[in-house]
């Protein structure tokens, strides 16, 4: 009868009594959150804070993958800059990219 009864009271209400529960927001151990760039995980009774990897996060605002973050185009319109959020594997990365739409000065050769 004793065992019966330990076991019994090693688990309350679902959840193993020598595990902490989370507070304000209540979480059981394990458990993650996410809020923008910011992840939440519960362990230990604590809400334990990371960044989300799954997202790009540029000037504190969360971007999914193969969405444009920013793009700058220079003042003759010649060059292009953009940072790109991509998946890389199951991580998210910003890619800068580099782009020249005008053509090339003639050289010596064509101009004669």
């Amino acid at each position: 009868i004793a065992c019966v009864l330990a076991a019994h009271l090693s688990e309350v209400g679902g959840v193993k009594m020598n595990e902490k529960i989370c507070t304000k927001p209540k979480g059981n151990d394990g458990e993650s959150r996410t809020e923008g760039c910011l992840k939440q995980t519960c362990k230990n009774g604590v809400w334990r804070p990371s960044l989300e990897e799954t997202v790009c996060c540029y000037d504190r605002e969360a971007f999914p993958p193969n969405k444009t973050i920013l793009t700058t185009t220079s003042q003759d319109g010649c060059t292009t800059t953009s940072i790109d959020c991509r998946l890389d594997g199951d991580k998210a990365r910003m890619v800068f990219q580099v782009e020249n739409s005008c053509p090339k000065p003639a050289t010596e050769n064509q101009v004669e």
